[in-house]
């Protein structure tokens, strides 16, 4: 992969001449030059891991035809960059418009630019991740403790140059979204997930690592979270939900193996409507923010959006008829899944996300904000336990249907 040796640190080391250099590497421009820019610094508390800002920039030549706008990524300034950079997640992102982005069925953002100061060889990274999925948890909480050590004494840069999307709508998990906007992000996710649907195409992309060899990661910062969780919404539980919590401080781990033994397919990993826009003119959906993306089944990224986008105490008719118009648009793209074998890679789908985002609303190692993060996620985990109020997860990792 290629790496570049002068990469911005910060909002505060983008200047003109920067601009000028980056546009001209990637082609946006030929001798023209960018002479001045603002920019508007966007998804606070929302994306969690970057630090994003749409540019407006003006040129040398006012009838240049290069974008006069353009959204910049680069990882947060704060503590969430150590966790970032830990999982891979800026470096798997630039993979993703470098070596994927042109190939991907649906709508995502134009690819303008990108840059990283040093790159980890794929096969190295899901050797690395392998092994330390074999390691005791006891182990593997030491060894991140001394990684986040060393990041934060030597933090890599990362910068990611794409597409404005300001002029769509932009999805909002807080607020929520219509039933037409909800099919129009399932037609998408079952085009995504047809197109590589078995796996076979992700075979040699070493980078995008399935789910099943972080079974061990997930289940230990589940582990050294869920005492947190428990304080933070005592009173709140039903009595089912405490046993859902103790049913994964035993399962959590066998869960996400289970998960890596069905047919899989690209996951987006965080699909959900604050990482969508919606074009209205072409009732079509873009969708961004690519670092998270795994390779696993699609009941996981199914379960992510429904749970985020549904209110609570949405029925289950609902819910099933959504789930049927997924199976329905994947069928177009030629895989067929049972609805009893979908609606159960849902339900292992729902514990997932909870096994997720229950670290991630009470972790030290992520910034949430003070405002609209953690009202979010506290939200987002009263909507999910909702929707798994009557689930059998006790039986549930050996009804496998058919």
């Amino acid at each position: 992969m290629i790496t570049q040796p002068k990469v911005p640190f910060s909002l505060k080391d983008i200047t003109v001449d920067w601009f000028t250099t980056t546009l001209r590497e990637s082609g946006i421009i030929d001798d023209e030059k960018v002479v001045s820019f603002t920019h508007n610094v966007i998804g606070q508390e929302a994306g969690f891991n970057g630090e994003v800002a749409i540019f407006k920039l003006e040129y040398s030549d006012p009838a240049s035809s290069a974008p006069n706008s353009m959204v910049l990524k680069i990882p947060t300034a704060l503590k969430n960059r150590t966790l970032g950079q830990t999982m891979g997640l800026y470096e798997k992102e630039i993979r993703f418009y470098r070596d994927l982005e042109s190939t991907i069925s649906i709508r995502t953002p134009s690819h303008y630019y990108s840059a990283l100061d040093v790159a980890d060889d794929p096969d190295m990274v899901l050797e690395r991740l392998a092994g330390l999925n074999k390691l005791p948890m006891w182990l593997i909480a030491i060894l991140s403790i001394i990684a986040g050590w060393i990041i934060s004494f030597a933090p890599r840069r990362y910068a990611l140059l794409i597409e404005d999307l300001s002029g769509y709508r932009l999805g909002d998990q807080a607020a929520g979204c219509s039933e037409e906007d909800s099919k129009h992000v399932l037609t998408a996710m079952a085009k995504l997930h047809g197109q590589f649907w078995g796996g076979e195409e992700l075979a040699g992309m070493s980078w995008i690592a399935p789910v099943a060899a972080t079974s061990k990661i997930i289940q230990m910062m589940f582990l050294q979270t869920v005492g947190k969780f428990r304080s933070a919404n005592k009173g709140r539980l039903s009595k089912r939900q405490i046993q859902l919590v103790e049913w994964l401080k035993v399962n959590g781990e066998a869960l996400t193996v289970k998960l890596g033994e069905e047919s899989s397919t690209l996951l987006h990993g965080d699909f959900r409507l604050d990482n969508i826009c919606f074009d209205d003119s072409k009732g079509e959906i873009v969708l961004f923010d690519w670092q998270t993306m795994s390779n696993g089944p699609a009941g996981m990224d199914l379960a992510y959006f429904l749970s985020a986008a549904l209110p609570v105490n949405t029925g289950e008719e609902k819910i099933n008829e959504l789930i049927k118009h997924y199976r329905v648009a994947l069928s177009h793209t030629g895989v067929n899944i049972s609805s009893a074998r979908l609606r159960w890679q849902y339900e292992m789908g729902l514990l997932a996300t909870l096994h997720r985002i229950i670290p991630a609303a009470h972790t030290g190692q992520l910034d949430l904000g003070s405002d609209r993060g953690p009202q979010m996620m506290q939200a987002w985990l009263d909507k999910t336990f909702d929707k798994a109020e009557n689930l059998q997860f006790e039986t549930i990792l050996d009804r496998i249907p058919a």
